[in-house]
This record gives C-alpha cells, sequence and structure tokens, in this order.
C-alpha cells in the first residue's frame, strides 16, 4: 500500500507542477478574448444573431484580411492603404444598444490594429493573415435573449489593397481549452497527491501497528 502511495503522491505531484505553469503560461499569454464564432461579411448592410451566455462578457471583431501581392514594403513591414466605413451596432430584444462603434476601418489608425504585416516568405510555418481588425465592446449579456449585431461595413475608398475577406467575429471571456485543461489535469494532480499521501500514512500507521516478529514468533506468543 505504502508503494502504492509514493508512486501515486509523486505522479500527483509532476501533475501538478506541469498543469499549473502550463496554465498560467498560457493564461498570462492571453488576450483575455476567446474566438466562438464567425460570420463572413460583405460589402454594405448584414445583420447577424448572437445567443449569449448570461453575464458573460463579449467583445465583437470586425476583421478585414488584405492580399499580400502587390503591396509596398517599408523596412520589413508590409504598407497597407486603405479605408472603409463602418458603423456596428449590438442591440437587445428591446431595440437597446448594449455596444457600438462608427468610424474609418484604417489599417493606420487606432483604435484598429493590423497583424501579420512584419510577416516575411523565410519564416517557419504557414504565412499568418494580413488583417486589420477594430473591436466593439466588451459588454455583458444581461440575459441569454438573443442579441442583434448590425454591421454596415463601406467599400475602400483608397483601393490600392486587394480584399481576400471580410469577417465578424464573436469573441467572449471563456477560458480557452488550453487554460482550462491545464488547470483540470492540476486539479487531478493535486487530488492524486493527497490521495497518495493518505495511502503512505494508512500504510505506516499499520506497519507500527503489526506485531514484530522475533524468530519466527512473533512478540504476542511470548508468555
Amino acid at each position: 500500500m505504502r508503494l502504492i502511495g509514493v508512486v501515486l503522491s509523486l505522479v500527483g505531484l509532476v501533475v501538478v507542477v506541469v498543469g499549473t505553469f502550463s496554465g498560467c503560461g498560457s493564461l498570462f499569454s492571453w488576450n483575455g478574448r476567446h474566438a466562438v464564432l464567425a460570420h463572413a461579411l460583405s460589402e454594405g448592410h448584414t445583420t447577424h444573431e448572437l445567443v449569449p451566455v448570461e453575464g458573460r462578457r463579449y467583445t465583437i471583431g470586425i476583421q478585414v484580411v488584405f492580399d499580400r501581392e502587390g503591396l509596398q514594403s517599408r523596412d520589413g513591414i508590409a504598407v497597407v492603404e486603405a479605408k472603409m466605413p463602418l458603423v456596428v451596432r449590438v442591440k437587445d430584444a428591446s431595440g437597446t444598444t448594449r455596444a457600438e462603434t462608427a468610424g474609418w476601418l484604417d489599417p493606420n489608425e487606432p483604435p484598429n490594429v493590423l497583424y501579420g504585416q512584419a510577416a516575411r516568405e523565410s519564416m517557419r510555418g504557414p504565412m499568418p493573415e494580413l488583417a486589420v481588425e477594430r473591436l466593439v465592446g466588451p459588454f455583458t449579456a444581461a440575459s441569454d435573449a438573443p442579441l442583434a449585431v448590425d454591421v454596415d461595413l463601406g467599400p475602400d475608398r483608397i483601393g490600392t489593397a486587394h480584399v481576400v475577406e471580410r469577417r465578424l467575429v464573436i469573441h467572449d471571456d471563456a477560458w480557452p481549452p488550453s487554460i482550462r485543461n491545464a488547470f483540470i489535469a492540476a486539479g487531478v494532480g493535486a487530488t492524486a497527491f493527497v490521495f497518495g499521501i493518505a495511502l503512505v500514512v494508512v500504510g505506516w500507521f499499520k506497519r507500527r501497528r503489526t506485531p514484530r516478529k522475533r524468530g519466527g514468533i512473533s512478540a504476542s506468543d511470548v508468555v
């Protein structure tokens, strides 16, 4: 029993350490958003439904992906010139606006963010997307009633960058599987460690209470 307890406690301790470090590492590098749904967008006005989880925070991302071919670069950084009018409103069933934004989807103007502009063909792995993103929110779902996401995305007023794809991405604040699974593993390891220590203690007490034999005769046999 003690041997099983020692092995179980050691394995549990290793799992706790690995799970904790892995979970904390993923948590610290996490941006707080977990993509749960994506819709393709087209130019003009579109409406999409969001069925939320009550009490969860959501962020809407409007993304436009560009083709790298034909773009100029400056100091190894791709230069994207684009300017698209954008209006986004998130409304509940009563018509109340929960979150909104209006302005230009422009890779060179905050709060828009351009991703993948420093990527090069010489880098390992597939080339990341060259995409600009505008975030709307965050906002907290007061109930599980469906929300309407109205998007009005106009055409590019400059037109020098070829648009590959337009999309709407819905994020929530739930932990992604990489973080959740790591902490679950750490919890399982902690349980195994405690159970293993308990087996070691029980085995030790049992051995202490077992009469020792001397010369083949136990101490209880001596009168």
